[in-house]
């Protein structure tokens, strides 16, 4: 037990900073990645054929990071490039428009565990100008065990995760979980660690705040205007990404519900949404509304993070955007997914009810 401090402390992080295009941003992440409080620190930004003058900003940091500029070729692959030339024994994959708190590595040696395969924390939301919006991704009203995560995703193939900002791997869980043979294409490595994490050892949750989730339109994961069309997508995307975890937990020996996909209560939110808004182009041949609804009763019987209050608001969310009138099922989809269009008097009865968490001031 004395030892361990002496150990964790010897730890090098790297922090791989994908960019394109992010001139406004990439200044304030690698900022944020230098001024972390930990003796060991690389700092790797890849600049992945930038058009704009994101290569001037990150060039006034040349002597304290390593810079990688190549043509453009796409997040997963800048990613890719940036781990193949890290070190680290903890690696973190920053958004280019994300900025990492100084007190991070310091807070992931405090739970540090040689059976971990992602550290995760919480993110939070901040606007375009850096401003926090006060909100707070996960949202956690008890705190995830390893052991219940990993029953959680054999059953649902699911469990409460940050974006890809939000976590670090150890080294040798990226290296195998990128030369992971597989027929799923995403263009962004979360989908992939996230997904493969829990195979690989335990999911280590800590609940603090310990980067900013800068949320400013442009963003592929956050949603500042609804896109109707993009919940097609993101069913197809969740399908693809479960066949990608059941493949690599097949190849380690560890058994996943068949069914799991279809209790996972987030993508049936998704596959409602897209139901609902545009079932002309809706993944899912044959799917109807109580066929979505029939599913989500069967999945609140089991756990994957979610309050009593958050299960019983998202059945009734569900209902809403599946059986209201059709005038008001686009309002109703925008309240979950565009937390900005929410009105007052919703969000205090959320806060109330105990359905979402402000961040802490």
């Amino acid at each position: 037990m004395g030892e361990e401090p002496e150990v964790t402390n010897e730890l090098t992080l790297s922090v791989v900073i994908p960019n394109h295009n992010y001139a406004n941003y990439v200044g304030a992440a690698v900022r944020s990645a230098l001024d972390i409080r930990w003796p060991n620190v690389e700092v790797i930004v890849v600049d992945d054929g930038s058009t704009d003058n994101s290569l001037d900003v990150i060039k006034t940091y040349a002597d304290r990071i390593t810079l990688i500029s190549q043509a453009n070729a796409g997040q997963m692959p800048s990613c890719v490039n940036g781990f193949h030339r890290c070190k680290g024994d903890v690696v973190i994959f920053l958004d280019s428009d994300d900025a990492l708190h100084p007190d991070v590595m310091t807070e992931i040696a405090a739970v540090w565990s040689d059976t971990a395969s992602k550290f995760q924390f919480q993110m939070r939301v901040i606007d375009a100008t850096g401003n926090p919006t006060g909100s707070i991704l996960p949202q956690y009203f008890a705190i995830p065990t390893p052991r219940e995560i990993h029953t959680w995703v054999t059953t649902t193939g699911v469990y409460p995760t940050p974006p890809g900002s939000g976590s670090a791997y150890p080294r040798s869980v990226v290296d195998r979980i990128f030369g992971f043979e597989s027929d799923f294409v995403d263009r962004a490595p979360d989908s992939y660690l996230i997904a493969a994490a829990p195979v690989y050892g335990d999911v280590i949750t800590i609940p603090k705040p310990l980067v900013d989730y800068r949320v400013h339109g442009l963003n592929h994961g956050a949603h500042l205007n609804l896109d109707d069309s993009r919940f097609a997508r993101e069913v197809d995307l969740t399908r693809r990404r479960h066949k990608f975890f059941t493949d690599v937990a097949s190849s380690a020996g560890m058994p996943v519900d068949a069914d799991a996909l279809n209790r996972n209560l987030l993508f049936l939110c998704l596959r409602a949404a897209s139901y609902s808004l545009r079932p002309d182009i809706h993944p899912i041949a044959g799917d109807s509304a109580v066929q979505i609804v029939c599913a989500t009763f069967k999945a609140l019987a089991f756990p994957q993070g979610f309050s009593k209050a958050q299960r019983t608001s998202l059945l009734l969310w569900m209902i809403c955007a599946l059986f209201g009138p059709r005038g008001l099922r686009r309002p109703v989809v925008s309240w979950r997914y565009v937390p900005t269009a929410r009105p007052q008097w919703m969000k205090r009865m959320l806060s109330i009810l105990r359905v979402v968490k402000r961040a802490p001031a």
